[in-house]
């Protein structure tokens, strides 16, 4: 289960994992419950050795992993200067709770097992399905303008990354989200205009700039095809078009390129209430403590 870290520069207290008791009705918090254990700190060179040495078990060590990496890509996603935080329930039968990881310069893994009361699924701390299932769609009816890469730019004059496909299409044209998710973001974004920014699973954001209207409200879920906007031209834009741009744990990535497909499009009213309940909870346990007798 050896996994080493990158060299590059990230670290925090990671995020974590959790897989409470939880069911749709009044649970028990995590913090309730003198047996759940808390483990985090850094990765170091090798994080299989950092999770032994922080009195992970080995085989709770290697779910975290498993799991991590269903979220980001572990051959490039880990620094040594990252922090794993975790967790557990101790003994032979203990269960992985809450897998974290905190990134430098990167968007943090927060993810949450979660049941309501059939299955268990990850739900990452948006209260949306943390791994990928269906496919992405294109958001709007239109022809790519100008693709993901470097370019230059015709407002600013020079060449710069565009992190993004522009796609031309009428004014006032219907904008719809590419997949289930929940927006984190509906508002003036500077050169984007108004733009809408949505959480999907999997790491996954997806973000729609120029818009001539929001209909989207942040914090709200949506589902894949559902309306979001309008196609407009606001911000450093030229022209009625969208800029559709897609970041995988924060950086982003060619929109072309991406199969993601929402997991569960995630909880709403009481169920979320107690998800984030829960969530806090876990996160006031302090590290290496939490009732190991």
């Amino acid at each position: 289960m050896a996994v080493s870290p990158s060299p590059a520069a990230n670290s925090r207290p990671p995020q974590t994992l959790l897989q409470p008791r939880q069911v749709a009705s009044a649970p028990a918090t995590p913090a309730d419950d003198p047996n759940y254990v808390r483990a985090s700190g850094r990765i170091g060179s090798n994080l299989t050795d950092s999770l032994q040495k922080a009195g992970v078990p080995e085989r709770i060590g290697r779910e975290y992993v498993n799991v991590l990496g269903r979220a980001i890509r572990l051959a490039d996603g880990l620094s040594v200067e990252d922090k794993f935080d975790l967790v557990f329930e101790p003994g032979p039968k203990g269960r992985l709770l809450y897998v974290g990881l905190d990134r430098v310069a990167r968007a943090d893994v927060e993810l949450l097992k979660w049941t309501d009361g059939k299955t268990m699924v990850w739900i990452d701390g948006d209260g949306v399905g943390g791994e990928q299932s269906q496919g992405m769609r294109m958001p709007v009816n239109g022809r790519v303008t100008s693709g993901f890469g470097s370019r230059f730019h015709p407002i600013l004059g020079y060449v710069r990354m565009h992190a993004g496909l522009d796609l031309a299409a009428a004014y006032g044209s219907p904008i719809v989200a590419a997949a289930d998710g929940r927006v984190v973001a509906a508002g003036w974004s500077g050169g984007y205009g108004n733009l809408v920014r949505i959480a999907h699973a999997g790491g996954i954001q997806t973000m729609y700039g120029h818009m001539s209207r929001i209909v989207a409200a942040s914090g709200t879920v949506v589902h894949q095809g559902q309306l979001i906007g309008f196609v407009g031209s606001t911000g450093l834009s030229t022209g009625p078009h969208l800029h559709y741009e897609v970041l995988k744990g924060g950086r982003p990535i060619n929109p072309l390129s991406v199969k993601l497909a929402a997991a569960p499009a995630g909880l709403q009213g009481e169920k979320l209430h107690q998800f984030q309940g829960a969530l806090r909870s876990l996160m006031v346990l302090p590290a290496g403590s939490a009732g190991i007798h």
